[in-house]
């Protein structure tokens, strides 16, 4: 049995020191990675990135599949992997031989993925899952895209949450994105269909609304 399905079995990952530590509500369900598993690997996705790594079980489910295929590689960003998530999502990736894979930043992504770019990193992936605050989230997508290949996808995890649903609201309003089937509604996969051509005083109202935030939380209970 992988690592990551032994960690879905029990909701349970081991620390440094041996002791166990229950997963769940923070990471990711299952149903989530397994859509993630299926867009990057059936899309051929291979520069992949994501905000938020906690225990590490989306970097583990997306460093497999590069390794399965044996192409692609990763970054991780999460400013508080060595502190409040005491390194487990650094050693899972250990454990489970996927090291070489990824590249993990510890700083906080509005500073990390700017400096990417700078770099001239580019990506065909994103999953944005760090700070879940309304302009932190449209933060991290603004510098994704700029970053982004045209046919490349980005997931917001955790739709369920009134911001990051108004920060999806605002992208498919007022970007080059069509939404693509993926998991429930805690999760909305957009494709990039083209580059960003708006006039500079370009807007278009966004509010996903409160009907909307309350239908999927309804639909999550």
């Amino acid at each position: 049995m992988s690592l990551i399905d032994r960690i879905y079995e029990t909701g349970q990952v081991e620390s440094a020191d041996g002791s166990l530590i229950d997963v769940f509500p923070e990471a990711i369900p299952e149903t989530h990675a397994s859509e993630i598993e299926r867009l990057v690997r059936d899309m051929h996705l291979t520069r992949t990135l994501e905000t938020g790594m906690a225990y590490g079980l989306s970097t583990l489910t997306i460093c497999g599949v590069h390794e399965q295929r044996g192409e692609g590689e990763h970054i991780a960003i999460d400013p508080y992997q060595s502190t409040d998530w005491g390194g487990v999502g650094l050693l899972n990736l250990e454990r489970a031989g996927l090291s070489h894979r990824v590249r993990v930043i510890e700083a906080r992504s509005d500073e990390a993925l700017p400096r990417l770019r700078d770099e001239g990193v580019r990506i065909d992936f994103a999953l944005i899952d760090g700070l879940h605050l309304f302009d932190a989230t449209l933060v991290d997508f603004f510098h994704a895209d700029r970053m982004l290949d045209t046919g490349g996808v980005i997931v917001f995890h955790d739709t369920w949450m009134p911001a990051v649903a108004q920060a999806v609201a605002y992208v498919e309003s007022n970007r080059a994105y069509q939404r693509l089937k993926a998991g429930d509604a805690a999760m909305v996969a957009l494709r990039k269909m083209g580059g960003d051509e708006r006039p500079w005083d370009f807007h278009r109202d966004f509010a996903a609304g409160d009907g909307l935030v309350g239908r999927v939380r309804r639909r999550l209970r």
